[in-house]
């Protein structure tokens, strides 16, 4: 469905949008959920501990609930700054070409799908698991799917140098994968 049909749903929100709503209501709540780790770290230390993906429960069927949890804790600002900058830069495009729902739910699918992958590889391990990586290199493959040729730019130490978003997304996805099996 282009954007010329724009078909809306109870309550605003539509299947071709104009406006991002769930990249920065995701936004949002992370920054939030971040917040209340400055403000009590104590607490946030229990959230991990209590929404942390952990691999074995996972494996065992239990605490499912950390497969979404999960993807709204963050180690440290860097960690939650990454994660939301891409998904600012990328998410915004693919909501308002999906859609919101659509968009919700390839947002979830994605960092589901990745939780369970990484609990399948790691399933003895009963290290909490958090972030949003997962999903938002699903929104980043989605956005060079959809606009393959959209130029980013992308930081080879400290040059930016400008490429297609489908090769950015290849490129970013080989040395996050290189990063993250070392």
């Amino acid at each position: 469905m282009g954007n010329s049909e724009h078909l809306t749903v109870r309550g605003g929100l539509s299947l071709a949008s104009k406006v991002a709503v769930f990249s920065y209501l995701i936004i949002a709540a992370n920054i939030l959920v971040f917040l209340q780790s400055l403000a009590d770290p104590e607490s946030y230390n229990l959230l991990i501990q209590t929404y942390g993906l952990v691999p074995v429960q996972v494996m065992n069927g239990t605490n499912l609930l950390s497969l979404v949890a999960s993807m709204f804790l963050h180690a440290d600002i860097i960690h939650l700054g990454l994660n939301m900058f891409f998904l600012l830069v990328s998410g915004d495009a693919v909501e308002r070409e999906l859609g919101n729902f659509r968009f919700l739910g390839l947002y979830l699918a994605f960092g589901i799908i990745a939780g369970l992958f990484h609990s399948y590889l790691n399933s003895t391990s009963a290290i909490p698991t958090i972030g949003a990586s997962g999903a938002i290199f699903g929104v980043l493959a989605a956005f060079a799917i959809l606009f393959p040729f959209r130029w980013l730019l992308k930081l080879f130490g400290f040059i930016p140098i400008p490429l297609p978003a489908i090769l950015f997304v290849f490129i970013t996805i080989l040395t996050e994968t290189a990063y993250v099996s070392s």
